[in-house]
């Protein structure tokens, strides 16, 4: 029983930190834009993130909730439960792999965000 109980806490730990990982992870600049600064995350002019489960965008920051995979694509749909700016939201987002980093793909909006060096 003892034996049971261990693989099964095991099993839910590493499921809950498989969900907080994602293809997507590091830093981002806006493609095309001049002097963001890669080591300073969420502030302006600051490097965006997809860090352990969450989206870092310039003063608002995400949690990446319940990822499905988007079929014969480099992409994943998320659920996002947002903050900033003293208010919260909801929305969803789907990241997908561009040459210089990520597709951030919304309702009416695409922006590629290039990895940071």
């Amino acid at each position: 029983m003892k034996h049971s109980l261990a693989i099964v806490v095991s099993w839910v730990a590493f499921a809950a930190v498989a969900e907080a990982q994602s293809p997507f992870d590091g830093l981002y600049y806006p493609t095309g834009s001049a002097g963001w600064d890669c080591r300073t995350l969420g502030a302006d002019m600051g490097a965006l993130g997809v860090l352990d489960g969450f989206l870092e965008g310039v003063e608002n920051r995400c949690a990446m909730t319940n990822p499905v995979n988007v079929r014969d694509l480099p992409a994943v749909l998320y659920d996002l439960e947002c903050s900033g700016e003293g208010t919260t939201y909801a929305e969803r987002v789907m990241l997908m792999r561009s040459d210089q980093g990520i597709y951030v793909i919304r309702d009416g909006y695409v922006a590629e965000w290039s990895r940071c060096p």
